[in-house]
């Protein structure tokens, strides 16, 4: 029974302390809810995990997962190899992502008489406190240049060197 017991006092430390921080976060002062008794605890535990919940996108880009239409943290990324398709505007690179994120896509950042700059999107949707699903997908990435890329070289746009187009 003394684990019980233990495990029990050990709750109604951590409900106490949060309903400490919910008070003090909401701009209430440790002395005005002193006077409310025992009813402090369980009236500020609700709120206490909500709150993390909005403080969640304001740390690094992150976003609510409840909301369909946010579109979760972009990264741009090198891509580890480009292929030129036969139709000679179109350029390809092998992709693999999975949990949490989308797709990745290659995008074009610019492009002249010279080069091609490319480099590889990605979006996770990620968030502290939130399962992702445990699966890898492997498929490919492409994007249509406006012109034949011809003798033009691809540049890799994040670190700025010349990728190799097979």
């Amino acid at each position: 029974m003394k684990p019980l017991v233990k495990t029990v006092a050990t709750t109604a430390v951590v409900l106490t302390a949060l309903a400490g921080c919910a008070s003090r976060s909401s701009g209430g002062s440790s002395a005005s809810n002193a006077g409310a008794g025992g009813n402090t605890a369980s009236s500020s535990t609700p709120s206490s995990p909500a709150s993390p919940s909005s403080s969640a996108p304001s740390s690094g880009g992150a976003s609510n997962p409840s909301n369909p239409s946010d579109p979760g943290t972009v990264k741009y990324v090198s891509p580890q190899g480009v292929v030129l398709e036969k139709d000679g505007v179109t350029l390809a690179t092998e992709v693999n992502w999975g949990g949490c994120n989308d797709q990745p896509q290659l995008v074009v950042m610019s492009q002249d008489a010279s080069k091609v700059v490319v480099e590889l999107k990605t979006v996770s949707h990620y968030r502290v406190g939130m399962m992702c699903p445990d699966n890898m997908r492997n498929g490919e990435a492409t994007v249509k240049l406006a012109a034949p890329l011809a003798s033009r070289q691809v540049i890799d746009g994040v670190k700025n060197v010349a990728l190799s187009v097979s």
